[in-house]
């Protein structure tokens, strides 16, 4: 499979809310790194931590692929992510609001065609303001 091929069914897998086939297809070693929440970690503990908390908190969480880049052994991704909120999620109390924001995700893939290592980076205070949350000291 080409990096596109790979970063694409992950997202069909994220919009499908499969987290174990998400992980799945990652190596052994393979990490996830969630840069505004600075959280970061192997991914059996950060990927069902942050996405099975996101699926939890918005039932209906999907995804929209705007493009992925190639570059060596890496897919550039450019997606927008939304939700209604049911339950708190993140530190943010549910007030019932929806939310999309625009994501971007770096997937470094190893030769055998395996995640390595995950990176994404968002507009938190924009996540935030959607949702309702106006106050960042709670």
């Amino acid at each position: 499979m080409s990096q596109t091929e790979i970063a694409q069914t992950f997202f069909d897998r994220y919009n499908a809310q499969d987290v174990p086939a998400m992980v799945a297809m990652f190596e052994q070693e393979g990490t996830v790194e969630y840069v505004p929440f600075d959280l970061k970690g192997p991914v059996e503990e950060v990927g069902p931590g942050s996405w099975g908390v996101l699926i939890a908190s918005f039932p209906d969480l999907s995804n929209s692929v705007r493009s992925i880049r190639e570059g060596g052994q890496f897919a550039f991704v450019d997606v927008d992510i939304s939700g209604t909120q049911e339950q708190e999620a993140f530190g943010v109390p549910s007030l019932g609001r929806s939310y999309k924001v625009r994501h971007f995700f770096i997937f470094e893939i190893n030769p055998e065609g395996k995640i390595r290592h995950l990176t994404c980076f968002w507009d938190n205070a924009q996540w935030y303001r959607q949702l309702g949350k106006t106050d960042l000291d709670d």
